[in-house]
């Protein structure tokens, strides 16, 4: 079994073992709180008190098997590639500050026409945030990318590769030659606040006009700051399509030209 599977099977097996755990452990703890039946059936007490035990055994040991099969990864990097994945790690630190972070969950072409807006697409954001940290699949020494999802897998880069974590029990490993990371400024009619390291570009209406006026024959319509933030993509062949939005566009710029210098890095030692 491959160290990805058996990192998974553990799991699945660790997760039963905590429920059969807590119920035994519970059934034990009821009995040993009264007087009367741990007295009277004493036979039936020791039994629950050794299943207990057992189970707690049980859920130790898968907790250590667990522990030995999380992937232990050795990165002997050159220095042209540690020395880039550092820029990257401070460029995405910049990044996280943003005061907004959303993950673009859905979206669909506008029509503009019986919508009555110049938006040419509305989009569902989450927040989510984006922090340095470390993923209990790998087995690595230093902190790494941490990007949120807000409806599917967390994403880790590390030297060399994306970890694009699913669930607890499914993960994947995506090679940077298979994976691309894009930014680029987008405007957005933001109805929300606004947040102070976004820049506005312009104002439209909560109903408009093919040109962009207001449409008066809606009496309550009302202006709209149009901004100008940073769509964030990562995408890969193998599936991996993810979308983020964020309101500090020169950091994602920064991030994205710090992630571009690392790949290089990257191809050139392999």
């Amino acid at each position: 079994m491959g160290a990805e599977a058996l990192y998974a099977a553990t799991e699945r097996e660790l997760v039963e073992a905590r429920g059969v755990e807590q119920s035994l452990v519970e059934h034990y703890e009821s009995w040993n709180r009264g007087w009367f039946l741990k007295r009277v059936a004493k036979k039936r007490f020791g039994e629950l008190r050794d299943a207990a035990e057992e189970g707690t055994a049980r859920r130790a040991e898968l907790d250590e098997q667990l522990q030995l099969s999380r992937l232990s990864t050795q990165f002997e990097m050159s220095d042209g590639v540690a020395k880039a994945f550092e820029e990257l790690c401070r460029a995405f630190s910049t990044c996280s500050c943003s005061q907004r972070i959303w993950d673009n969950v859905a979206h669909r072409e506008t029509n503009r026409v019986m919508e009555r807006t110049t938006a040419s697409r509305i989009v569902d954001l989450k927040p989510v945030k984006f922090r340095l940290g470390k993923c209990s699949v790998i087995d690595a020494p230093m902190a790494v990318p941490h990007l949120e999802n807000a409806n599917g897998g967390d994403i880790f880069l590390f030297p060399g590769f994306i970890l694009y974590h699913a669930a607890s029990t499914n993960y994947a490993l995506v090679e940077f030659g298979d994976f691309e990371l894009k930014v680029f400024a987008s405007r957005f009619h933001e109805e929300g606040s606004v947040p102070s390291d976004a820049e506005q570009v312009g104002t439209t209406w909560a109903k408009a006009n093919k040109d962009g006026s207001p449409d008066k024959r809606f009496r309550d319509n009302y202006s709209i700051p149009v901004m100008r933030y940073a769509t964030l993509t990562l995408r890969s062949s193998s599936g991996l399509n993810e979308e983020y939005m964020l309101s500090n566009v020169q950091s994602a710029s920064d991030f994205e030209i710090a992630f571009a210098r690392l790949r290089t890095e990257v191809a050139a030692t392999g």
